[in-house]
């Protein structure tokens, strides 16, 4: 038994590795919009604005049963904060369009109706996401701007979750490795 010490090493920091990995990579509640900068929408505030005005948001990964509690700022300023009912389907996708001219008292976000009035629509907008039973959250942020000259970017998975995940499978390698040498 005192000779296999190493081989049961590997295997159980690998597999906490991979867990950690895994978890990481498939949390919770999940937020995210289509695009990193959208256009205000120039137009008269009756007509409907171009499909290309339109900014995509779609939440994933909540539980039904429990409130949803949502925050927006413009450029580090709070404009709203809400708790309430989460939306009737996960996952749920909404739409927004950003008229150039100040918004009036009553925005809908995502079909909740917030009261805020802001005067610059503007500049770098987050949106953050939370279930506050659970402390399980989500943000995601963009930019309205007049014009948007930003190339999209690719999802790319984040640096740490990737080498948990390696090493979990390098350390599963070196298990293997270990356990074939001592059948010989």
């Amino acid at each position: 038994m005192r000779k296999h010490w190493l081989r049961g090493m590997l295997l159980g920091v690998s597999l906490v590795l991979l867990l950690a990995g895994g978890v990481a990579l498939a949390q919770g509640l999940s937020l995210t919009v289509d695009k990193e900068c959208v256009e205000c929408w120039p137009g008269d505030r009756g007509g409907m604005p171009p499909e290309e005005y339109f900014l995509e948001m779609t939440i994933s990964g909540f539980d039904p049963e429990l409130n949803m509690c949502q925050r927006t700022t413009i450029n580090g300023e709070l404009v709203s904060r809400h708790c309430g009912d989460p939306p009737p389907e996960d996952p749920f996708t909404g739409q927004m369009a950003f008229p150039c001219e100040p918004i009036p008292n009553q925005f809908s976000i995502l079909g909740v109706e917030v009261e805020l009035i802001v005067e610059d629509v503007l500049g770098e907008w987050n949106y953050r996401l939370w279930h506050p039973d659970t402390g399980d959250a989500d943000q995601a942020s963009w930019i309205v701007a007049e014009v948007c000259e930003v190339e999209e970017a690719e999802f790319v998975p984040e640096p740490a979750t990737i080498l948990l995940f390696g090493s979990g499978l390098a350390g599963l390698a070196g298990y293997a490795t270990l356990r074939w040498r001592t059948k010989e």
